[in-house]
């Protein structure tokens, strides 16, 4: 029987890499050092970079009391080692890798031996169970061949992973990645062991669970609807392998859109920033690596072989792309790893893997991260650090007493694109509120404030790219005093600050960013924290245990009524810093703003905007638009040489060259 069996097992593992596409790895440095660890009875633990963790090879402590943290107790039962150590026995032969895989599996078996009553321990949990069960078995074909791995243990794995799917079977998820990495091991596992008697309710599960996940957890713009880009490029990779298996394999009855998979391709493609980093939203994790990857870490690459096997077309993205499901809008020059780079989060909320950073910013200048979200600090709800890398505070938005930003969905989030320009605005409308975020919020929502932000970016491509802001809150008589408070949150490099000015500059590896606040509330402050507990301020993931100071700068003033903020954001190369002479009024009959960006050789653009982005500019001087938004620019000699008008029908008097916008 098990002779049988262990040729079924690899056959039919060839057939499901065969049909689904993956690769086998090769034996590199990395790799080779996870083994020889392993080997040693160390385990990495990979989180702000790799660590390795002693656990030895019998009488492992399951619980993880080795190292305090939320993500070492699941890994160490997510048996990560044994990719590594399989890649290692395929490559060399060397029995010692698989001698300490079935040391690590007879260990945990052990510990949680298989019975009627199996239970999940309360230091597990059933995405690690998933994560589990495909490792041991889809390591299987390079370990069998040893002699560690005789019928006797071959016989134990199977009646754990039998026990271990039936308890899953009844403890599913009903939403999440949790969901989706549960049917993806019963479906791969249950192929893989297709002649045990109960895999076939394995793999019928795994259909079933992952039509509907499919269904009902990928966006119409093709985003996993927890809108959070490393969780995204997960749940790419398993649809598009069972994408591949449902074209060789019609009879197992999965149903998965190819347009709904490309359109999953393309929001992989337009949050990889020009270096080839995601984009750190909510808890992706922030780096200042440079991968040295070609085409921005092989996001267009892998767009490219879906596309291809799809029969779509394959030229390249746009260079702007708006995902109204998510919230979320991705610019870029080009597809260059030198290019300029915005990203604008008005994300709607997908669980907890979200960050409370409505309208935040992420800006790369030359291919850099400069204007920087911070994405995660930490999982371990204990570390402070963790509350604070989802706050609101830690963001480039604005914020009440530097309290949170509720679960409220934005409203009104919009990208309009025209020659030469793009615009994105969105209003979020969920008040602000005390006490700390970590997976929920804990001490509920109470003792807070309503209040609105509406958050409007125009980038003027090659130039610089305008935020204006406006924040209103609704205190009453018995609410002790606001201040309202705008973050920005930049790289570990050089930087500059002139508060009389109002400006900013931050440096690194080439590539800076001018940041000018020429419209700002009275009494303000203009402050630099850099590395502060109590509260935390300005800080980015560092490598293992520590946490990297790097400088926010924020402007705060006591709020005395609705708040009108205006910011420009200049990229530049080398080290010349843009030389704008930049003044900001408003009109006080209508709240019109005004803005002037003066160059030293005598041209201008000028950019007027509709009270809060609500009325019609009317008359200004010799100009009459119903637009919202009028960017003009102007030669030396005073002549209008191209401009935008966003959401109006006329400019008078008519100009050439004018673009003309609106949704």
């Amino acid at each position: 029987m098990l002779a049988h069996l262990r040729e079924s097992i690899t056959t039919r593992y060839q057939q499901l890499a065969l049909a689904t596409g993956v690769a086998s790895f090769t034996l590199s440095d990395a790799t080779r050092e996870v083994a020889e660890r392993a080997v040693a009875g160390e385990i990495a633990f990979h989180f702000n970079g790799s660590r390795y963790i002693s656990v030895g090879r019998s009488n492992i402590d399951w619980s993880g009391s080795h190292y305090h943290h939320q993500e070492w107790v699941a890994q160490l039962h997510r048996f990560f080692q044994l990719s590594s150590l399989a890649i290692a026995h395929r490559e060399t032969g060397d029995t010692r890798y698989a001698d300490a895989a079935r040391d690590y599996i007879s260990d945990w078996i052990d510990a949680h031996a298989p019975s009627d009553e199996w239970r999940i321990n309360p230091f597990d949990n059933t995405l690690n169970l998933s994560i589990r069960t495909q490792e041991w078995v889809l390591t299987l074909p390079d370990f069998m061949r040893s002699s560690a791995y005789d019928d006797q243990l071959l016989q134990r794995m199977l009646d754990s992973v039998t026990v271990q799917f039936h308890y899953l079977l009844h403890h599913l998820s009903p939403i999440g990645n949790w969901r989706i990495a549960q049917a993806d091991s019963l479906l791969q596992c249950g192929l893989v062991l297709a002649d045990l008697p109960a895999s076939a309710d394995w793999r019928q599960a795994g259909v079933r669970i992952l039509n509907d996940a499919f269904a009902r957890q990928v966006m119409r713009d093709g985003v996993h609807l927890e809108f959070t880009p490393s969780y995204h490029v997960w749940m790419t990779e398993v649809f598009t392998r069972y994408w591949r298996l449902a074209r060789a394999q019609p009879e197992l009855g999965l149903s998965l859109s190819a347009a709904r998979i490309a359109e999953m391709h393309e929001y992989c493609a337009a949050f990889t920033e020009p270096q080839g980093q995601p984009v750190p939203l909510h808890d992706s994790a922030f780096t200042r690596e440079k991968l040295a990857l070609d085409r921005v870490n092989g996001a267009l690459d892998k767009r490219t072989a879906f596309r291809r096997d799809a029969g779509l077309p394959e030229a390249l993205p746009p260079t702007a792309k708006f995902f109204p499901d998510a919230g979320q809008v991705f610019l870029r020059e080009d597809w260059t790893k030198d290019a300029d780079y915005l990203a604008f989060d008005a994300s709607n909320w997908g669980g907890a893997h979200c960050h409370l950073s409505r309208n935040g910013l992420h800006v790369a200048a030359a291919g850099i991260p400069l204007l920087v979200d911070p994405g995660y600090l930490s999982y371990e709800a204990s570390d402070p650090m963790m509350a604070h890398g989802k706050s609101t505070r830690a963001h480039n938005t604005m914020n009440l007493n530097g309290w949170n930003q509720s679960t409220a969905n934005p409203t009104g989030t919009r990208h309009l694109t025209a020659p030469g320009y793009e615009f994105a605005i969105s209003r979020y409308q969920g008040g602000y509120w005390p006490g700390s975020y970590a997976w929920w919020f804990s001490e509920g929502l109470r003792g807070g404030i309503f209040a609105e932000h509406l958050r409007a970016l125009l980038w003027v491509r090659g130039k610089y790219a305008l935020v204006f802001d406006y924040l209103l809150a609704y205190p009453s008589a018995r609410d002790e005093a606001l201040f309202w408070e705008s973050n920005w949150q930049l790289v570990d490099g050089s930087l500059e600050v002139d508060p009389a000015r109002g400006r900013a500059v931050i440096r690194q590896d080439g590539a800076g960013l001018l940041l000018a606040f020429p419209l700002r509330p009275d009494n303000h402050s203009l402050t630099v924290h850099r590395g502060e507990t109590a509260p935390s301020r300005g800080w980015l993931p560092g490598t293992g245990d520590a946490y990297l100071p790097a400088p926010q700068l924020s402007l705060s003033a006591p709020y005395r009524g609705p708040v009108r903020q205006l910011t420009v954001l200049a990229p530049f190369r080398g080290s010349a810093v843009p030389q704008y002479d930049i003044t900001a009024t408003v009109r006080p009959e209508d709240n019109l703003t005004i803005l002037n960006v003066n160059r030293e050789d005598g041209s201008h653009d000028l950019l007027l905007f509709g009270s809060n982005y609500a009325q019609a500019i009317g008359q200004y001087g010799e100009l009459e638009t119903d637009a919202t938004l009028l960017h003009l620019c102007y030669s030396s000699t005073g002549q209008i040489t191209g401009g935008l008008a966003l959401d109006g029908r006329y400019l008078l008097p008519e100009v050439e060259g004018v673009e003309t916008c609106s949704s």
